[in-house]
């Protein structure tokens, strides 16, 4: 019998055996097929799958990410990755994705046929239409290339069992056919395996350090979309909601993070803001700063609106990571990868009910006006774009009550809700980096002051003082001050009298021009309402005539209105000209708060709050001071109060100043019932920067960008301090919420000019 017949009868028999040999008929099959004379085909040895994995993935890292894409190609939003006792050769790598898993068919006709057209003719994937990422056929070969050997486990949904196979690829080798391999599929109980597909690499080739597992998670973050939605959202549709990689390192059966969205992006924000709009439409945000160590996550700030809580605004979540693309706040081997991350993802992206609204939040989208508002906000010196924030919004409106998509269906019809949508995810992101300037502010003092503490610094006053007294002693016995000696002596004395002289004047000169600074922005503000008046009526007035019964009306309200204009004018063209001369003078309270009360009268009967002024004795007089400077702290004063009874919509609205002597001390006391001041952010008022004031609208006027700074309290301090007293916050009278009380030591008798009384 030649060989060809041998062939003949043992596949014969193969196939008559029960159970069925598969793997045997098929390398008889083979064998017989080559017996042909007459034509001649491919065949493929079984070594060329361990050539294919060896050499067509060159990095291990490469390889990694090639699994991870396979991931984000089966629609997972997740994907896991454990390097288990890694730290040298031997190791095992699991990969685990929440992915659509893999039917039986699939397995077979998919992962284990090579060179398949599967992703040619299906470039995008099955559930959330995601262009596929991974280089087409690379996915098995590069688990190849990481290991000795490769389980892979997976399951449909709904399907009630989960498959497994293992694949040895050192039975892979020279002189077999590859199709004489096989590889067993098992059912296996699904509780094991959830939906999805988990690759197991065992005997890893190769060692795995921190730095090359963080490698790999850069390989693959254009994949990340680091805002899937909030666990809160039912998702009822086929919109992605993102993809995010975790990577594990496992030490003594102890897992670690090596790499995740927040320690390879979220941890170098300079914070992340939250907020809210609750069903009863109050809304109200919170900010976390690790740098910082800022945390009021448990008590957030309320967002003031024009009817709050909100009649049309309601179970709306927002979050958002701000970063500073700093060399101090980014560091080098990150920065490249945030970078790409913030200019491909970067903005505020909007979902409605689970669902993503274009174009919101895509490049170059501007819905929040972030981007407008950045070149004329003059309070946050910090960047402040779209392209700074990571972040979502997302509304919960089933019956699209208040948010109805535009014709188009490009976008949302911009009515009353969406503004105030608009304005609140404005205002907290304002508010938000205002808080992150001033603690910045408050660091990069603290830094400057140290390192000008470790300089070597100049003699001060008081020492120098002290070595001329010592100079004095050695010669106190027989002095002559015609001597070098006293000559020496007497021109250090007058060196250190004219220094102090002039680092005095200084101080004085910075003080008068940050009081005037302040007195005219606030001049600035304060003016432009009675000129918008005043404007409206004269155009009004150009189209009546002096016959007809409004005119009369109409002069009447330009009389107010130039009054207004006329006691603002003449208040501070006083207080400029006291200054002229960089001169202090003592300052009587009550004509401090007489001439006051004279200027904001006006305003106060605009607003309808109630005015009350109580001044104890007389002779008030405050130690020498600048007249803009008692300017400044009223006005702050004033102003804070005015918006804190605006934003509690208390009516009717109260003011109270008092004024006179205790201890032998002045005593002021300016008291509002507005919406009060958080026990949490009392201690920080006084900081320049700190402003507990909503930001204005997104759109607002560039004039409307200078209130609510944050500076005004700290400059109130300043000057208090340097007269030698003392601003407290403390308990108000009855009937109001929030008081200030400033101490000021009284003017000795040899400072008050004769003429003052």
């Amino acid at each position: 019998m030649n060989h060809t017949e041998e062939l003949k009868r043992q596949l014969k028999v193969a196939l008559t055996e029960k159970p069925l040999d598969y793997g045997r008929v098929l390398t008889l099959s083979s064998e017989l097929a080559r017996q042909d004379q007459e034509n001649v085909r491919f065949s493929v040895d079984a070594s060329h799958i361990s050539r294919l994995g060896l050499e067509l993935v060159a990095k291990k890292e490469t390889a990694v990410a090639e699994l991870v894409k396979n991931g984000y190609d089966a629609d997972a939003t997740e994907v896991t990755l454990i390097f288990k006792n890694s730290q040298h050769p031997g190791g095992t790598l699991e990969i685990r994705d929440n992915g659509v898993g893999m039917t039986r068919q699939q397995l077979i006709d998919g992962f284990m046929r090579l060179s398949t057209p599967h992703k040619i003719d299906q470039p995008q994937s099955e559930r959330y239409k995601r262009t596929r990422a991974g280089r087409k056929g690379i996915g098995r070969f590069s688990a190849q290339r990481l290991g000795t050997q490769l389980t892979v486990k997976t399951q449909q949904l709904d399907s009630p069992v989960a498959l497994q196979i293992t694949i040895h690829w050192e039975d892979f080798a020279e002189n077999r056919e590859l199709i004489s391999i096989s590889n067993r599929i098992v059912t296996v109980d699904p509780k094991d395996q959830e939906a999805g597909t988990t690759l197991i690499i065992d005997n890893l080739r190769e060692a795995w350090s921190e730095a090359e597992i963080k490698r790999v998670y850069r390989y693959v973050s254009e994949l990340l979309q680091p805002f899937p939605l909030s666990q809160n959202i039912i998702r009822k549709t086929p919109d992605d909601p993102g993809f995010k990689a975790v990577f594990y390192q496992q030490l003594a059966g102890e897992n670690t993070v090596i790499a995740d969205e927040e320690t390879m992006i979220f941890k170098y924000a300079l914070a992340d803001i939250a907020g809210q709009v609750d069903n009863h439409g109050v809304a109200s945000w919170s900010l976390r700063s690790q740098r910082y160590h800022i945390d009021d996550t448990g008590h957030g700030q309320q967002i003031g609106l024009e009817t709050n809580p909100s009649q049309v605004l309601k179970a709306v979540f927002f979050k958002a990571y701000f970063f500073i693309d700093h060399p101090d706040l980014l560091p080098k081997i990150v920065r490249s990868q945030v970078r790409d991350i913030l200019r491909k993802q970067g903005g505020i992206k909007l979902y409605r009910n689970g669902i993503r609204v274009p174009p919101y939040g895509e490049p170059y989208n501007d819905w929040l006006g972030l981007d407008a508002r950045e070149s004329l906000d003059r309070q946050t010196p910090i960047p402040f774009r779209n392209n700074t924030f990571l972040g979502f919004v997302e509304i919960t409106d089933p019956n699209g009550e208040h948010f109805q998509e535009t014709s188009s269906r490009e976008g949302l019809i911009e009515n009353e809700a969406f503004k105030e949508l608009q304005t609140v995810i404005f205002r907290a992101l304002t508010a938000a980096v205002r808080r992150i300037w001033e603690a910045r502010s408050t660091e990069r003092l603290s830094k400057s002051s140290a390192s000008a503490s470790a300089k070597t610094k100049e003699p001060e006053p008081a020492k120098e003082s002290h070595e001329i007294v010592k100079s004095l002693e050695t010669v106190v016995g027989n002095l002559d001050l015609g001597s070098p000696t006293g000559e020496e002596i007497k021109e250090r004395i007058l060196k250190l009298g004219e220094t102090s002289q002039t680092v005095l004047e200084e101080n004085n000169l910075l003080r008068i021009l940050a009081s005037l600074g302040l007195t005219m922005g606030e001049f600035t503000h304060e003016i432009r309402h009675p000129l918008t008046a005043m404007v409206a009526n004269l155009m009004r007035l150009k189209t009546d005539l002096a016959n007809q019964p409004e005119a009369l009306n109409i002069c009447a309200g330009i009389t107010a209105n130039l009054t207004s204009l006329q006691s603002y004018a003449r208040y501070f063209d006083d207080a400029i000209i006291a200054n002229a001369h960089h001169t202090m003078e003592v300052q009587e309270l009550r004509d401090i708060i007489n001439a006051f009360e004279s200027v904001i009268t006006p305003e106060l009967q605009r607003k309808q709050i109630e005015f009350t002024k109580q001044i104890f004795g007389y002779d008030l007089f405050t130690r020498p001071m600048h007249r803009s400077e008692w300017s400044s702290i009223l006005f702050n004063l004033f102003t804070n109060s005015v918006k804190a009874i605006k934003r509690a919509r208390t009516k009717p609205g109260k003011l109270l100043i008092r004024a006179g002597e205790a201890n032998n001390q002045l005593f002021l006391e300016f008291a509002d019932n507005g919406d009060g001041i958080p026990e949490e952010y009392r201690d920080r008022i006084f900081n320049a920067f700190f402003t507990t004031s909503a930001a204005p609208s997104p759109y607002a006027s560039e004039t409307e960008q200078l209130t609510g700074s944050g500076l005004g309290l700290k400059i109130v301090k300043d000057i208090v301090e340097s007269a030698g007293g003392e601003i407290l916050l403390v308990t108000p009278p009855d009937g109001y919420v929030t008081g200030f009380r400033i101490e000021l030591p009284k003017a000795t008798k040899e400072e008050i000019p004769e003429d003052a009384y």
